[in-house]
């Protein structure tokens, strides 16, 4: 039986397709990288690793370009991962559409929403929703970036329980007339 640092087979043989552990890596993820990991195809990419690197402090893991064109960027932001790129239609990696509407909102807990919402209006970011703090115990904000991604921006301002936060907004949803 080998162990995860020997190699189990020899070049052109087949390979595993079981995720190995070993020095550098659990279960077939790499040491330092999030289970989810979303990509998105932004316009503009080399613009938006600078923006997410000032405004929420993302650190840039790595770059790839062809012919000048960041066709793959991976960005850490403190416990999870971003990958971004230029739109790519060959392979089926389209631009998000144009307009105020948005299909989805990447969530991310800063230290001060206050302070990010600030540095990215100054950034060219919209601001969505003002930065408020909600029944969860959070401080949000909703902002779009200039690359068209929607992001909520959160600040746990209560040290409650997920138990309890979730108890908070079930409530409060009920009080809406939502389904709690």
């Amino acid at each position: 039986m080998s162990t995860p640092e020997e190699p189990t087979t020899t070049p052109g043989e087949a390979q595993p397709t079981m995720g190995v552990t070993g020095v550098h890596t659990t279960n077939g993820r790499p040491h330092g990288a999030s289970s989810l990991t979303p990509f998105l195809a932004i316009r503009n990419a080399r613009e938006a690793i600078a923006f997410y690197r000032d405004v929420f402090g993302a650190r840039i893991v790595d770059v790839t370009e062809f012919d000048g064109v960041v066709v793959h960027a991976d960005l850490a932001f403190d416990d999870g991962h971003l990958q971004i790129g230029e739109p790519q239609p060959d392979y089926h990696l389209v631009p998000m559409s144009e307009g105020d509407d948005d299909c989805y909102s990447m969530g991310i807990y800063v230290p001060n929403v206050d302070d990010v919402v600030d540095a990215a209006t100054a950034a060219g970011a919209t601001v969505r929703e003002a930065p408020s703090n909600f029944v969860s115990g959070d401080r949000f904000a909703s902002i779009r970036d200039p690359f068209g991604v929607r992001w909520s921006v959160m600040s746990r301002v209560e040290d409650i329980s997920e138990e309890e936060s979730a108890r908070r907004v079930a409530e409060w949803a009920a009080s809406m007339g939502g389904n709690a």
